[in-house]
């Protein structure tokens, strides 16, 4: 044990030292991870990162972390699944055997089968609307929770296609979208369920397992047979290894940054990239990513992913310090500079452009134009930017880069 906990020192120790580097991985021989297979990743409105293992919950805020297990806390199970927070800042964690504890920061309370109308001890999942209530998926149906009185989906009671719900998404108040395993993609309006199967639509797999929407109001699909699957008025499109540039059709994870980018998590290729119609993934053989197993993603800040993975634990991966980022043919005939600069922004495009969007730290708009750009040698004006870091997005008709510069 003080073998582990001085490794850990010195790992921590260089990651200061080091910092930032594109790959940074935290797994249980160099850090205080519990275990070394995580299976979900939540940041919270601090900023502080909580990863969900196999063999507990552990919290990092890039110095310090928090272990908690069943020996030195109140959580029900150390089988973590998946965590998410509600209105109050309480943390919903599931579980594997002990249904879903919550935590304030102080208190640990639990619901399971012996305490609670909770429909089974197997959760993989929980999701909070805009009410503040729970929304828990767990291998024995759809569990609705509102605080006081629990309320139970099931084959026996309802029209919902099967038991094992993996994940779930709000459209709004009274319409949400459930990922099942093995029975489809199944759209909750009120207490009613249509579902689209492989029988009766053209969704490639009938196990869904993440779930997003983009601000065009495209859900995105991630499937662990069937690759990546857009969903649009009661159409669906796969962008799978036969259809597109994907590398593998076994997805684990999907999550979008607010440039639109589509990022996935395999079983097999590590993490993926969906950027326009351009595809990019990082794994073991052509990255120092530690695994080709991603079981999830969580995004920081554009550019800057949490991975967590099968055998090696968590990831930072830092695609702004990564040389293959974009298409070669825009990345090749693109350069901006200086960086820092002052008042002007040197831009040199060799490409005729359809869009250049300029973004704060936050993600916030700052500046666009989106008319069509002839390729050209030109300047942007910053003089009206504040001191501090910047992300530019340069558009062709099907490719996107992303630069990051510094406005002194």
């Amino acid at each position: 044990m003080i073998k582990r906990y001085l490794l850990c020192l010195i790992f921590l120790l260089q990651s200061i030292l080091l910092y930032p580097q594109a790959v940074i991985n935290y797994n249980y021989s160099n850090s205080p991870l519990p275990d070394n297979q995580c299976r979900w990743i939540t940041i919270d409105n601090l900023g502080k990162k909580w990863f969900c293992t196999e063999y507990g919950l552990a919290v990092f805020n890039d110095t310090n972390w928090s272990v908690y297990t069943t020996a030195n806390s109140g959580i029900s199970d150390n089988s973590i699944k998946h965590l998410a927070f509600d209105q109050q800042g309480v943390a919903w964690i599931s579980t594997s055997n002990g249904g879903v504890s919550t935590f304030d920061g102080t208190n640990w309370n639990s619901y399971m089968q012996t305490n609670s109308g909770i429909s089974s001890n197997y959760v993989r999942s929980v999701h909070i609307d805009s009410n503040n209530n729970k929304w828990i998926c767990t291998d024995a149906g759809l569990n609705f929770f509102d605080g006081s009185a629990w309320t139970v989906y099931n084959l026996l009671n309802s029209d919902i296609p099967v038991n094992h719900i993996s994940t779930l998404l709000f459209e709004n108040d009274s319409t949400r979208w459930l990922g099942t395993i093995n029975g489809g993609f199944s759209h909750m309006i009120n207490d009613s369920f249509y579902t689209y199967s492989g029988v009766n639509s053209g969704i490639p797999d009938n196990s869904i397992v993440g779930l997003a929407r983009d601000t065009n109001n495209f859900i995105w699909l991630a499937c662990p047979g069937g690759a990546l699957v857009r969903y649009y008025a009661g159409s669906f499109y796969a962008f799978n290894t036969t259809t597109s540039g994907m590398p593998t059709d076994a997805l684990t994870s999907i999550a979008i940054d607010t440039f639109q980018n589509v990022y996935m998590g395999s079983f097999d290729k590590g993490l993926i990239k969906k950027s326009g119609n351009y595809f990019t993934w990082w794994n073991t053989a052509n990255s120092p990513l530690p695994d080709d197993n991603v079981y999830c993603i969580a995004i920081e800040r554009p550019g800057i992913l949490w991975l967590g993975t099968n055998t090696h634990g968590v990831v930072r991966f830092d695609e702004n310090m990564w040389v293959n980022s974009a298409p070669v043919s825009l990345k090749k005939n693109l350069s901006i500079y200086p960086s820092p600069c002052s008042s002007l922004l040197t831009i040199n495009s060799q490409l005729p452009l359809s869009e250049i969007t300029v973004y704060d730290i936050a993600g916030k708009i700052i500046y666009s134009q989106n008319k069509n750009i002839t390729p050209q040698h030109f300047s942007l004006n910053t003089e009206f930017l504040l001191p501090g870091c910047y992300w530019i997005t340069f558009k062709t008709f099907d490719e996107t880069i992303i630069r990051r510069f510094i406005k002194e």
